[in-house]
């Protein structure tokens, strides 16, 4: 794995993440495509590890085809976890969208939980 980085558990952290992501996904010349994705899907990965899993720590790694997210926080499986969908015009409400948003982004999302931490892989669409 190359392009690996280690971030503290913290939403300023999280804006830290997105602009090496950003950086990286130039570097790499990845397609615009991905390279939104690639931003899309780590910020909402990263925020919600710190808000919801109290994460301490977030090590990310870019592969050959996507990102390795690992992160200390509770246990949660994403690609088990049920996408919120909106209700109707009346369910304008901001925040609970992210697993769809990953679900819709990911050309693939894998994960597991390996000595206390959670493992989420994800491809890029090409």
């Amino acid at each position: 794995m190359n392009g690996a980085r280690v971030f503290p558990g913290t939403l300023d952290a999280a804006m830290e993440a997105e602009a090496w992501a950003n950086a990286e996904a130039e570097r790499r010349a990845l397609a615009p495509d991905a390279a939104y994705a690639l931003s899309l899907c780590l910020e909402e990965l990263f925020v919600n590890a710190v808000r919801h899993g109290r994460a301490r720590e977030i090590r990310l790694a870019l592969t050959a085809d996507g990102l390795e997210f690992r992160d200390n926080g509770a246990a949660f499986d994403p690609t088990r976890a049920a996408a919120r969908q909106p209700n109707g015009a009346q369910d304008f409400e901001i925040g609970g969208f992210g697993l769809g948003l990953l679900q819709k982004f990911a050309a693939r999302l894998d994960y597991a939980r390996e000595a206390g931490w959670n493992v989420v892989t994800l491809a890029l669409p090409q």
